[in-house]
């Protein structure tokens, strides 16, 4: 897959961009004043403007047309073979793709920022490290923890990359799946704050709801990024999920022994 199919996976990521690019093929062209109606702040639509690239163009009245390969980015938008977000309920609620895809721009950072900040909180319990989003019994510094959990996103990120190219050929970036898994992998990092705690109970039901939460978020991310199904971008987590089990379960064996 060439550099130029990776950027048009990136502006098909964004359910607004789809609308106006598909707004504009099946009118034709389209005025400003027909696009603002769409995206109602001035600024945010030209964000996605500048980001549709080359698939769009203004004639010599400022109506915006789709190029040549902007016709071709429509086609493939309507075929079988573009994976659209899931329409039923209880998909929506499970695996909300929906929302993940606006985290983009300044919002992409700010998640970063967050999920920065949240890392800080394993200095509070640093008898545990994260591998994916299965905590592992390691003792190690306070001062080493926020730095550890960090890559390990980053590691967990590079990891989903090599799988999505090696199972469904498809390119993606590493900070693009950092990004839209940030909100899962910040949900991870309020364990120490629950650790800390002497409710036993609390623990357990925050684990249990902690690893479905993040696995779903962690499936629809992958999804969104590398425009997959729902079940694809399972088995790329699930194969990440269930090799960090497997290494937990060796480091317990080996701890006990």
């Amino acid at each position: 897959m060439s550099e130029e199919e990776i950027d048009v996976f990136k502006v098909l990521s964004n359910p607004i961009r789809r609308k106006i690019l598909m707004f504009i093929a099946e009118k034709g062209a389209a005025s400003y004043k027909d696009l603002i109606k769409i995206v109602p702040k001035a600024g945010a639509l030209y964000h996605h403007l500048r980001l549709l690239g080359d698939l769009i163009e203004q004639d010599d009245r400022r109506m915006y047309r789709l190029t040549p390969k902007g016709e071709k980015v429509y086609e493939f938008l309507i075929s079988d073979f573009f994976i659209p977000e899931d329409k039923t309920a209880i998909q929506k609620l499970l695996t909300p793709r929906t929302y993940l895809e606006y985290i983009e721009g300044p919002i992409a950072y700010l998640f970063i920022a967050i999920l920065t900040i949240t890392s800080f909180f394993w200095i509070l319990y640093s008898d545990t490290v994260l591998l994916f989003i299965v905590p592992i019994p390691m003792k190690i510094s306070a001062l080493f923890a926020p730095p550890i959990i960090l890559t390990n996103f980053i590691c967990c990120s590079a990891v989903e990359k090599i799988l999505i190219r090696a199972l469904f050929r498809r390119r993606v970036g590493i900070f693009e799946l950092l990004v839209k898994s940030a909100p899962a992998y910040i949900i991870i990092n309020l364990y120490p704050i629950i650790l800390c705690s002497a409710n036993q109970l609390l623990i357990f039901i925050f684990h249990i709801t902690a690893q479905i939460v993040g696995l779903l978020l962690c499936i629809s991310a992958v999804s969104i990024v590398a425009r997959l199904p729902l079940k694809s971008s399972l088995t790329i987590v699930i194969v990440l999920h269930y090799s960090a089990l497997l290494i937990l379960l060796a480091t317990v064996l080996g701890i006990n022994i």
